[in-house]
């Protein structure tokens, strides 16, 4: 089964630790491996045909850490169809002047999908996907990406879902878009990564890094999404036909539920640090409800956990407040 990485961050970030865990997955997909990325309005992307680990050129990428983007797309391949690099991942179109980059996992039948003026170079099914996504957005007309098309974007995927297995990431260089199987297929992970960001374990050999002692940029944040949790940090699900779009290292869509907004509006209108508990009996809503906002907001930076508790985030005593970098945004959305 292929294996998926992106990366959306803030500011350009070097991808050694998370390429580095990820280069691993080749063991068991020994058929490519790619890694897109954009130095500036265009994407480059090195790809091979060959298994990650064996490959001399994915080596140099995590020895000498010189490539950095504020987005990274990554796969490994593992396939029956034949190999070559037309048929390894990602693969990159141009449209509107934006170098459109994609990566697939799973097996799409794609024989009733129009790809309009995009052709595929190769056999897969993924490449014949991606035409097929481009030219619907060709004819949808986008120039600039808007909410209402990220909900378009998001019903076309559950549409090709319906053909297959259907998990893929796939940015323009200023969006990420990840989107999750209906049926859970392979999993899909991401994680927060924000100061301080402490030490860090892969998962797949015994490596220990202290991120805040490796060059980090403080003021670097982002997310980091995968196929497999990469390291002993708090990965999240994504949800069955699920789709996140980041850009500039936040979470924008889905947009903020009415449950979500009113824990902000709870917590962020108290003068101290409030508790899970308050909280729900704050709300008019399930406790399943109230901690799935909940984790959402933590998840992508809204809301901080005090770190004086001794309890989980899930814990009646965890105790909330929202964060000092966001509250401008936060006014905003309560006041909207």
């Amino acid at each position: 089964m292929c294996k998926l990485l992106g990366l959306c961050f803030n500011k350009p970030v070097r991808p050694k630790i998370s390429f580095r865990g990820f280069r691993k997955r080749g063991r068991r997909n020994p058929h490519g491996w790619g890694l897109a990325f954009y130095p500036d309005e265009s994407a480059q992307i090195l790809k091979e045909p060959i298994k990650s680990t064996e490959s001399p050129l994915s080596k140099f990428i995590v020895d000498y850490d010189l490539i950095k983007s504020k987005i990274f797309i990554a796969h490994v391949r593992r396939s029956s169809g034949r190999r070559g690099y037309k048929n390894t991942h990602p693969f990159s179109r141009e449209l509107n002047g934006k170098n459109y980059v994609f990566a697939h996992n799973g097996t799409v039948s794609v024989e009733s999908l129009e790809l309009g003026r995009f052709k595929p170079v190769g056999e897969t099914d993924s490449e014949h996907v991606f035409c097929h996504i481009l030219h619907c957005i060709e004819e949808r007309g986008i120039g600039r990406w808007g909410m209402s098309d990220f909900k378009w974007l998001h019903e076309k995927f559950r549409e090709i879902n319906k053909l297959g297995e259907f998990n893929c990431l796939m940015s323009d260089g200023t969006y990420l878009f990840a989107y999750h199987d209906v049926g859970g297929y392979n999993g899909l992970y991401f994680v927060r990564r924000e100061p301080p960001f402490g030490v860090v374990e892969l998962r797949d050999e015994d490596f220990v890094i202290d991120l805040d002692l490796a060059k980090k940029n403080p003021s670097q944040r982002g997310y980091v999404i995968a196929s497999n949790t990469l390291t002993n940090e708090d990965w999240q699900k994504f949800e069955p036909s699920g789709l996140l779009v980041f850009r500039d290292g936040e979470i924008i869509y889905p947009a903020f539920g009415d449950i979500e907004l009113e824990i902000l509006r709870v917590v962020r209108r108290s003068p101290h640090r409030v508790s899970l508990g308050s909280i729900i009996e704050s709300l008019d809503c399930s406790e399943e409800q109230i901690k799935s906002a909940l984790r959402s907001l933590i998840d992508r930076g809204y809301l901080r956990q005090d770190r004086r508790d001794t309890v989980n985030w899930d814990d009646y005593r965890a105790t909330f407040f929202t964060n000092p970098r966001k509250r401008g945004v936060i006014e905003e959305l309560l006041c909207g």
